[in-house]
């Protein structure tokens, strides 16, 4: 009954002192945007997002690295040969894939190797990735027409190719159904045969975005060694147990080669009778920790409970949302000040200092959630609008389109409701509960004689 009361005090509050109710809702509602942005970012980071559900149990192999004893080290992706001996007949993974990586990086983000077809009326550009027929249990893409090649189709290097819905309207006209018709290319190559159609996902999702998918055993590649190649390989465990066991069981693979193929680790540049080790885990990594890793090149973040990890985040949250909320405090112990023989007369009357304080946070929270509602639509509005713009600062601006994809499940999850509701509840706390117990503690006497 209460809390009623003091809901309908803090709308007449706002009509009377328009400029301070003013004042706060924009502040707060500019630290809810900005808070937002930066939450649907890494929420599509880091969240099980289409096609990439299978996150919290996605592994990322970035290729084999080989150190030199006081020498430095080497860095290259994997061959195909690499991947069939030490990756597909693992025990201890459920589902593995080669992937290309990025051309002239031996990076997996931002994949640019570009891939020219005929179209209907001229060439097109496409994005190519080059894949096993585990590629389609990682990832959940949404089958519009047809099917995943299999694994035979893979092994028998058989020309065959899953595409994008959009590509498949560009090259062969809207409501034309793909499944077995021929993708045309540039170079005289043998042309690819249309097997199933998906629904595309967006370039914010840079590990599953391409236009065109094949098996990887189409296009051979060597380049001096029999484990070095173009790939990198992405895989799901079952649980924690099979990760650990997956690491022992690469290191021990690791360990093997040095001794029986030591001819393998020739391909890199360094002094005779160098002591070489190679390393398949270095760069072994769970989703979070592949995010965080492709945000900061010079940081190797080993462990996902890496205290830089926590700094990471601690910081954006601290900049975006507490120091607005600093702001908000001085604004909210102003009027605390102007307030004070208000509040030292109901003391007089008997009022709780507790019955005080829940009255002062509730009309500020009716402020806040004003103010958050107005900050969750600006986000929404501003990602959507200026999503190039903004989602450029924080994804591969090189391989973004003009207006890249954002799906409805990435703006309006439930995670980011309760994320965005949280916030408005700390910020007003925060705003709110510290200036007004710092003025009710005051003696009655002293708060009355303050106002004349």
């Amino acid at each position: 009954m209460n809390n009623m009361r003091y809901f309908r005090q803090a709308l007449a509050m706002m009509r009377e002192e328009k400029l301070f109710s003013g004042i706060y809702i924009v502040g707060t509602a500019l630290a809810i945007a900005f808070t937002m942005v930066m939450a649907v970012v890494y929420y599509i980071k880091l969240a099980p997002v289409y096609p990439e559900a299978n996150r919290a149990r996605t592994i990322y192999f970035e290729g084999l690295r080989i150190e030199a004893e006081n020498e430095g080290m080497g860095q290259t992706g994997f061959s195909t040969k690499a991947f069939e001996e030490w990756f597909q007949n693992s025990e201890n993974i459920e589902y593995c894939s080669p992937t290309l990586l990025a051309a002239g990086t031996g990076k997996t983000e931002g994949r640019c190797h570009s891939f020219v077809v005929r179209g209907k009326d001229d060439f097109l550009e496409v994005v190519r990735n080059e894949v096993s027929a585990d590629f389609f249990r990682i990832y959940e893409y949404d089958f519009l027409s047809g099917r995943p090649f299999t694994n035979k189709e893979v092994e028998d290097k058989e020309e065959v190719c899953v595409i994008s819905d959009a590509l498949a309207e560009r090259l062969f006209g809207k409501g034309v159904d793909a499944v077995g018709r021929m993708v045309e290319l540039e170079n005289g190559g043998d042309n690819l045969r249309v097997v199933g159609v998906i629904r595309g996902c967006s370039q914010l999702t840079p590990d599953s975005y391409a236009d065109v998918l094949m098996p990887y055993t189409q296009f051979e590649f060597y380049s001096g060694s029999p484990y070095s190649g173009t790939y990198s390989v992405v895989a799901t465990v079952k649980d924690d147990a099979h990760l650990q066991a997956l690491k022992q069981e690469l290191d021990d693979v690791a360990a093997r080669i040095e001794q029986a193929h030591p001819e393998a680790l020739n391909n890199f540049s360094f002094g005779e009778g160098v002591k070489k080790k190679l390393v398949l885990t270095r760069h072994m990594e769970t989703h979070p920790m592949h995010v965080l890793r492709t945000e900061n090149r010079d940081g190797t973040f080993d462990m996902v409970t890496n205290w830089q990890l926590v700094k990471h985040y601690a910081s954006i949250l601290f900049v975006l949302l507490f120091v607005p909320a600093l702001n908000l405090c001085g604004v909210v112990a102003g009027r605390m000040e102007r307030r004070r023989a208000e509040m030292a007369v109901r003391k007089t009357f008997g009022a709780r200092r507790s019955t005080l304080l829940n009255q002062v946070v509730i009309e500020n929270l009716v402020l806040t959630t004003i103010g958050g509602i107005i900050g969750l639509v600006l986000s929404w509005l501003a990602i959507y609008g200026l999503r190039a713009e903004i989602l450029g600062m924080f994804f591969d601006n090189s391989t973004l389109s003009s207006a890249p994809i954002v799906e409805g499940e990435m703006l309006f999850a439930p995670l980011l409701f309760i994320g965005a509701f949280a916030a408005i509840m700390v910020l007003s706390l925060l705003a709110a509960v510290v200036p007004a117990w710092w003025s009710l503690r005051k003696p009655i006497v002293e708060s009355m004689m303050e106002k004349r």
